[in-house]
């Protein structure tokens, strides 16, 4: 029923167990219970699939309509942090373009203009309608080709009931959790965790991630 997958002495029952763990967001403790096998080795599985997911190719560049916003991940700290964080948090910058309901999210050194624009010119065509919050650094957008709506935070969430960053904010709400169970994740660690977890929010269903994450673990030797 399922091809054996190269690189284990699982059966393919048992490894396709593990695929659908993962794909529900499992922890990989869990996991090991449930089927009776060693922790170890879900992790194992799990990493292959995570940095093979994480591997796949960004969407083309967004137009239309597209949502922009930036957020902060990881516990926060006392005293100084990493620069351009909060409070040593990780940052990261996310679009969403509103037809497809497609994601970019990238781990951010910070949040100026120097660090977002250069990402915002890549991944959305120039003539396109951006809607963001009232960070300064987005202020030029007008400037460099785009049409830009601001809905300020500090009054209202949405404006004229179009002008809002509710779809990015539900990608942000979908990324904390699906992280939830990662406790204590080293900065170093987040680039390739917020990439796997934008590539999984863009399969949309559950039947097509296990088909792409098989299909990863049978071309990933």
């Amino acid at each position: 029923m399922y091809k054996h997958i190269k690189g284990t002495r699982l059966t393919p029952m048992k490894l396709n167990q593990i695929i659908i763990e993962f794909v529900f967001n499992t922890p990989a403790r869990v996991c090991a219970e449930k089927l009776g096998i060693h922790r170890n080795t879900v992790n194992f599985w799990y990493q292959r699939m995570r940095k093979g997911i994480a591997q796949l190719p960004d969407p083309e560049p967004f137009s239309g309509e597209i949502e922009i916003d930036e957020s902060y991940f990881g516990k926060k700290k006392t005293g100084k942090g990493r620069p351009g964080t909060v409070q040593g948090q990780v940052a990261v910058f996310g679009l969403r373009e509103r037809k497809s309901g497609l994601v970019v999210a990238e781990v951010v050194s910070g949040t100026s203009a120097k660090e977002l624009i250069p990402l915002i010119q890549k991944h959305v065509v120039k003539g396109s309608t951006i809607y963001s919050d009232g960070h300064g650094a987005y202020c030029h957008l007008s400037k460099l080709g785009y049409r830009h709506h601001v809905v300020y935070h500090e009054h209202t969430f949405v404006d004229q009931k179009v002008i809002h960053t509710n779809s990015i904010e539900s990608f942000w709400a979908y990324a904390k959790h699906t992280l939830r169970p990662l406790k204590g994740l080293p900065y170093e660690a987040y680039p390739e965790h917020i990439k796997m977890i934008q590539k999984r929010y863009n399969t949309f269903a559950n039947k097509k991630l296990r088909l792409t994450l098989r299909r990863i673990l049978q071309n990933s030797y």
